[in-house]
Parts: structure tokens; sequence; C-alpha cells
């Protein structure tokens, strides 16, 4: 099965992304991860991919391309690729089975964003109001100094979510057209968002496309948070 998750910065898509891969077996990938690695290890793509990131800009398609289609399996979770409609036709050659979308609006954002930290060593994200670490600034998991990502300042997020609404939005007709998109509300907490996502998983593994809505013209299923 080979699964993509969008949506804007904040949306919490690599955490669910992770979530995901574990509940099903398969391998979980992330764009950001692979770019930020490759940025720490100073490699040749990393420089190119640096002056990008520290601007809050999209690393070029090329770049981006080039570090994925090294580290792609058969199966996989995908996340933080594609970012714009090009890189989604470049993707097509993958046969991508489903894409879900995670919606959040833009004051949730800017405050999820502004109060994350994250581990450089596990990669496991931290929220320090809504999903704080035991230990102020140590990681639950290995024991890392937890830090602030490079592009998670309050001007480059606000230039983050212009980026995305204008090269990045566009994806989502785009999967909507060719019947793959799921759509999730992304607020409320950790576990309410992986819940909505699961009740998904399970309508596609024990019902069929159909029964989602994925071959409906509405093309998508908008599952909502719980009342």
């Amino acid at each position: 099965m080979k699964i993509l998750f969008i949506g804007p910065p904040g949306s919490g898509k690599g955490t669910q992304a992770r979530m995901v891969a574990e509940k099903l077996g398969i391998p979980f990938i992330s764009a950001g991860d692979i770019i930020r690695d490759e940025i720490a290890m100073m490699t040749e793509l990393g420089g190119k991919a640096e002056r990008y990131v520290k601007n809050g800009e999209l690393v070029p398609d090329k770049v981006v391309i080039d570090m994925l289609l090294a580290n792609l399996p058969q199966s996989f979770v995908l996340e933080g690729f594609p970012r714009n409609v090009l890189q989604a036709i470049l993707l097509e050659k993958i046969k991508p089975d489903y894409v879900f979308y995670l919606y959040l609006e833009s004051p949730d954002i800017i405050q999820r964003i502004s109060k994350r930290k994250v581990c450089p060593n596990c990669k496991t994200v931290y929220n320090l109001s809504s999903n704080p670490p035991k230990t102020p600034d140590i990681c639950d998991i290995c024991g890392s100094k937890l830090t602030s990502r490079v592009d998670d300042a309050e001007e480059t997020i606000k230039k983050r979510i212009d980026v995305y609404e204008n090269e990045t939005y566009p994806l989502i007709n785009y999967y909507r057209k060719r019947e793959k998109l799921i759509r999730i509300d992304g607020s409320g907490s950790i576990e309410e968002v992986h819940d909505r996502i699961m009740q998904a998983v399970k309508g596609i593994k024990g019902t069929g496309r159909k029964e989602l809505g994925l071959n409906s013209g509405f093309a998508g299923l908008w599952l909502k948070k719980k009342v």
C-alpha cells in the first residue's frame, strides 16, 4: 500500500503518518526528515536545500525528488511530498493508492508550530501545550535534548503558510479529481485526529473505496471532530 499525507504546516501530518505506518507495519518516509538529514550530513544536496529552508521557501523539485528516489520502498507512508502539482505529476509513476489531507485553520497552525519541539535523534515531535515531554526539553523516547526547527520562527511560519496556500493547496483538487483524496479534520488532540484517520483506514480495508465516497462525485471523505 502506498499512502501520502498532505496538509498545511503544523497540521500534524508527520506525526499521524508515522503512527499510521506503525499501525499498518509499513515504512514511514518523511520528505522533511530526509531533507533535514541531508542538511545535517552536509551533503551536496543538503547544502542546496539549506538555503531555501532557512528562508522558509520550498526546496526545488529536482533536489527533493533526487533525495526521495533513493529512499522509497515498495510500500510506504510518505509525508511532506508532493508539495505542488508538478511534483504530484512526477510522483504518479509510483502510483499512490490514497492521499490523506489534514485540514487546519491558520490561527491553529501558528499556535501549534510556535510551541513545537523536535527530537533531532529519533524525530519525535512534541507540543509544549498539548503533548509536552515528561522532562522539559528532553525526549521521552531516547533522552536526547529537544530543539526547535530553524523554520519554526513566527515570521517564517507565516511565510510558510503563504507558500502553502499558493503552491501546495492546489494539490487538493488534483487528488480529488483522481478519486484518491481522503480529507481529515486536523484539529483536536493527536489521539482524536488519529482515531479519525484509522476510521478511514478501517473503511478502506473493510468496505472498499466506494463506501468511503472515493468513487463518488465528491471524491473524498470528510471526517470531523466527534461531538
